[in-house]
């Protein structure tokens, strides 16, 4: 399990909202004064998702939390999101390839089979909004 801190923002009878902070790896890095992403990472400032929750007890708007997702449902998301449309890409670009088509061809295809993955994704993820598991385990101080 993966835990997260967060602050409840909204609650209704089924469900709660809470806002969590996206945490960066740089604060532990080393060489995070001369890395780009790091550089990035500090102009951009703090950027905060928005998660819904199934509610399993009363919680208090604004009140911080312990959010926990299992590991399994961050695995997923990240095959989906990142190695689907590249396989897209690939195997687009190589029907391509052996259909002996011109090399504008192929890139032509590989940009399309990259996009087609990331619009299948958008689609899975839009009917499977119930799909993270995430759930608040305990109220913070």
């Amino acid at each position: 399990m993966i835990e997260q801190q967060a602050k409840v923002i909204r609650s209704d009878d089924t469900f709660v909202w809470v806002e969590a902070e996206r945490k960066s790896t740089c604060s532990g890095c080393k060489v995070k004064q001369g890395c780009g992403t790091g550089l990035l990472a500090n102009h951009v400032g703090k950027k905060f998702s928005q998660i819904r929750v199934e509610k399993t007890h009363d919680v208090l708007v604004g009140a911080e939390v312990k959010l926990e997702i299992p590991e399994e449902t961050l695995l997923q998301g990240a095959v989906l999101m990142y190695i689907l449309p590249l396989v897209l890409m690939f195997a687009f670009t190589a029907l391509m390839q052996l259909a002996a088509f011109g090399e504008l061809a192929n890139i032509a295809a590989g940009i399309s089979g990259l996009f087609l993955g990331f619009y299948w994704v958008k689609l899975h993820l839009d009917n499977k909004k119930d799909v993270f598991k995430a759930r608040i385990s305990e109220e913070g101080k």
